[in-house]
């Protein structure tokens, strides 16, 4: 098997992409992309406001307006600034710094115990080193009374003790050594106390001083009244019926674990300022509110204001404005598209339609802001609704006038009343125009949706402050805006059709009109192929009517699609005004060319006459790819060899139901007219032979054509058929001369 060479990669890689861009999704993409541009353009436009080289300090000669709200920044902060600056502290009560303290006192009155203790033992010992002494010296003299000895040695050794604690207390050394064992700082005099305190007295401040601790502690200590607190306690601390040593090392003891419990919390304050800021109320511009008077110099403030309106000239741009703007035409056109995709499929399909639909969209919106300069009441709004519910679909045009009344709304000024008016007169006038064939219904559709604008504004404005008289005015103008948009349509509406190939209604009508160039040169020059147009048109409206397709599309492809024979006219039978055929004198296969020629002659005519597209479909379609059997079988007495493919018309086969109607209703005619002795049930036999020989031939293989439609196509070919062939009354043959002899 051979590789692919670099080539052939490359058109496999490249292939898919380029399908992708020659498809109607990247089509309808790109034109989506395009009317976002478009519209978004007439916005930007249209609500931008005017722009002014100012600087602070300068003196304005005319006053200017807000044209939408708009924060002063600047100022708001200073009120923000200012309010926070208000909020209190948030203090948090440390419950933890009581405990703390409360154990700080058992442990430091434990110590107390401890070295009290201490003291006691050195007591103890000096007291035993007293005593020996004593009972060495009594030994060593071995003189006087055993009481006297007695006596003596206990006034020595209580003497010794004394002399004892009052060398060691005063002692710096052993001071020092005790503060050592104390979990706090304590002067020399607390620590003598604390050694010579009563044992009763000292459990007694213990429990006082915790009793007071916590009082003092339990609403709560700033560190600004940290000097209060402890002079507090020591007020307390003197109430306790103690000594006034006692009193002055409760307090000193108490001073020292008193510490701030309220403690200062960062977090909770910023959160609050930031909760009092979302308070403050903005200093706001109102929409139409004057930013700067004349005669006024700028301020900073104002200059900074008008700054983010986008009123000085600079190389700011009003972002928040520019951003809503954006997304609001985004959301609008998403939404419009999204139907399109889920409801008009067909539609969303072909790139010419979404190309029209957005034409037609942006046309309004400039018309309609030109319009505005006049009277912001008169614009055409309904022109939209109404011309795609004549080149469309009505369905269709409803949804793009909800579009079209949301955006000329915000494009004037986001003013509600413009809004309601543009989409109940927009539907009013869709309602009035579908399916009118004259247009003299667009103008009364004009006029409709003008009478509901007038109504429209009234309404809204007496939900305001206005009066019947205040409102007379504006609503008038919206009358005019209705009336202007029929106007705009009647004379929009050739263009496009022609620029499109959209085909109306109201085209149709006039091209059924006999006055028609090409309709008049088929009378007269082709009276007999004229005659059998104006058969097949008939059968092919009744029979369009009944399947539910386009009747009047039908009618009018019927009168066009014979109008090839004007070609050479004498070449078919209905024109032939004597036996004399010229087919007799020519061979069979060129016969059968001059015949399946004149569908194409019949193109080139009608392309000479600028009869639309869809009705060249007919004059092409109508024969299909059916044979000339007449001739075929003439050629196959000269030759057994040919084939019947031979002698078909070149086609295409009918893309459509009306196509498939009209050629239906074709061979029909043209059969039913050499039916002898015609009867209903003749004539319908005949008619369903017919339909089924097309059927069986897959002459609606390529149209949506159903078994069904073509058994009431069959039935209404038949009512038609029978009402032209009814049976006439046979009329006595009476001279009527001799009659009025025989009256007079």
């Amino acid at each position: 098997m051979s590789r692919p060479t670099l080539k052939e990669k490359k058109g496999t890689v490249f292939n898919p992409l380029f399908d992708f861009l020659k498809s109607s999704i990247f089509h309808g993409v790109l034109i989506g992309i395009g009317t976002y541009i478009i519209i978004f353009g007439i916005m930007i436009l249209a609500l931008s406001p005017e722009q002014y080289d100012l600087n602070i300090g300068d003196i304005i000669e005319e006053p200017i307006k807000a044209p939408r709200d708009v924060e002063d920044k600047l100022l708001t902060q200073e009120k923000i600034e200012q309010a926070k600056a208000k909020v209190p502290s948030v203090y948090r009560l440390d419950e933890q710094i009581t405990d703390d303290a409360i154990k700080d006192i058992y442990n430091m009155f434990d110590s107390i115990q401890l070295i009290r203790y201490k003291v006691d033992e050195l007591q103890k010992q000096a007291a035993e080193k007293a005593a020996s002494q004593v009972d060495a010296d009594g030994e060593s003299n071995g003189t006087g009374s055993q009481t006297e000895s007695s006596a003596q040695l206990d006034e020595d050794i209580d003497s010794d003790i004394e002399k004892f604690n009052k060398q060691e207390l005063l002692n710096a050394n052993f001071l020092d050594e005790l503060s050592q064992e104390l979990p706090m700082q304590l002067s020399k005099e607390d620590i003598i106390t604390c050694i010579e305190a009563e044992h009763a007295e000292l459990e007694l401040l213990q429990q006082e001083l915790i009793d007071i601790v916590e009082d003092i502690l339990e609403p709560g200590i700033k560190q600004e009244n940290i000097y209060e607190a402890r002079n507090a306690l020591r007020d307390s601390v003197r109430n306790i019926p103690i000594s006034n040593e006692l009193k002055i090392l409760g307090g000193n003891i108490g001073a020292n674990v008193i510490k701030p419990n309220m403690l200062y919390d960062h977090k909770a304050t910023e959160a609050e300022k930031e909760k009092t800021a979302t308070m403050v109320e903005r200093v706001i511009y109102k929409k139409g509110q004057y930013i700067v008077q004349a005669g006024e110099p700028i301020t900073e403030n104002q200059l900074e204001v008008l700054k983010e309106l986008g009123i000085v000239k600079d190389d700011t741009i009003d972002m928040s404005f520019t951003v809503g703007i954006g997304l609001v035409i985004f959301i609008i056109l998403l939404l419009t598209s999204l139907y399109f995709v889920h409801f008009e499929r067909e539609l969303a399909k072909s790139p010419l339609s979404l190309l029209m639909v957005s034409a037609i969209i942006c046309l309004v919106l400039l018309l309609s802001y030109a319009m505005s300069h006049l009277n912001i009441y008169m614009v055409p709004t309904a022109m939209a609704g109404m011309l795609l519910a004549i080149l469309l679909k009505p369905e269709l045009a409803a949804i793009v006038n909800i579009s079209i009344a949301i955006l000329v709304s915000i494009l004037l000024d986001s003013n509600l009343g413009i809004g309601i008016m543009s989409l109940c007169g927009g539907m009013m006038g869709i309602y009035i125009v579908k399916g009118s064939q004259q247009r003299n219904d667009i103008v009364l559709a004009g006029i409709g949706a003008g009478l509901i604008n007038f109504l429209s504004i009234i309404g809204v404005d007496l939900m305001g402050t206005g009066t019947i008289r205040s409102t007379l005015q504006p609503a008038l103008w919206g009358f005019g805006g209705g009336v202007l948009s029929a106007i705009f349509t009647i004379g929009t509406l050739p263009i496009w059709e022609n620029l499109f190939k959209i085909i109306t209604p109201l085209k149709l009508v006039e091209l059924s009109n006999p006055n028609q160039p090409v309709l008049k040169r088929l009378l007269i020059e082709a009276p007999g192929t004229y005659h059998h147009s104006v058969l097949v048109a008939n059968l092919a409206e009744n029979a369009a009517d009944a399947i539910g397709a386009n009747d009047l599309l039908a009618r009018v492809g019927a009168y066009y699609h014979d109008i090839g024979k004007l070609k050479r006219p004498y070449f078919f039978k209905e024109n032939q005004l004597s036996n004399d055929n010229p087919h007799d004198k020519l061979n069979p296969t060129l016969s059968t060319h001059i015949i399946t020629m004149h569908t194409k002659d019949g193109v080139d005519i009608a392309q000479k006459y600028k009869v639309p597209e869809k009705i060249c479909d007919f004059i092409n379609e109508h024969h299909g790819t059916t044979p000339v059997l007449y001739f075929y079988y003439k050629a196959k007495e000269i030759d057994e060899n040919i084939k019947l493919d031979d002698f078909r018309y070149s086609g295409p086969k009918p893309q459509s139901k009306e196509s498939a109607i009209v050629m239906m209703a074709d061979t029909v005619e043209a059969a039913v007219r050499s039916l002898s002795g015609p009867t209903p049930a003749k004539i319908e036999e005949l008619i369903r032979k017919l339909i089924g020989e097309k059927l069986e031939d897959g002459q609606f293989d390529e149209c949506p054509i159903t078994l069904s439609d073509l058994d009431v196509i069959a039935k209404a070919f038949t009512a038609v058929v029978t009402g032209i062939f009814h049976e006439r009354i046979e009329y006595p043959d009476i001279d009527l001369k001799e009659e009025r002899g025989h009256g007079h």
